[in-house]
């Protein structure tokens, strides 16, 4: 069995309170056969961080709509052949996080710099973090009750 394509996986959406604040996380259901997959040992957190200018902490929607180009085209150079595999995103607060699971560090690098030479200048930043067991993923599961 392989991994789906991130644009045809099957997605749910979960929302709860962060504080008054409304939390949304978007997740992939179809992961769970793949947990603590060796091939992909690490975790790629790509952190947007915006000026929320309403009071929910949302992103208004012309945030969004760059948002979305933004991960269509990372899905477009980094999940074409499941060099990554994007697992969820997190919005609440200021904040968007999309969650890829990755093997090949240097290349998913190159693959995003390419990707954002589109893009005027965004206010991302990256973190990679040792997740082979996928604990992130396997949390939101729990938390969603996958």
């Amino acid at each position: 069995m392989k991994i789906a394509a991130a644009n045809s996986a099957p997605w749910n959406i979960a929302e709860s309170d962060n504080g008054g604040m409304p939390r949304l996380i978007r997740y992939r259901t179809d992961l769970a056969p793949f947990i603590a997959s060796s091939d992909y040992p690490q975790r790629l957190v790509i952190i947007w961080e915006y000026d929320a200018d309403n009071l929910n902490g949302m992103p208004s929607t012309e945030q969004s709509e760059t948002m979305k180009s933004f991960e269509d085209a990372l899905v477009e150079t980094l999940d074409s052949d499941r060099l990554a595999v994007l697992a969820f995103v997190l919005t609440c607060n200021g904040s968007r996080e999309w969650h890829y699971y990755i093997n090949r560090v240097d290349e998913v690098g190159l693959r995003i710099n390419t990707a954002l030479s589109e893009f005027p200048k965004l206010p991302i930043h990256l973190q990679v973090e040792n997740d082979p067991e996928w604990e992130q993923i396997s949390l939101v599961y729990q938390i969603c009750g996958v």
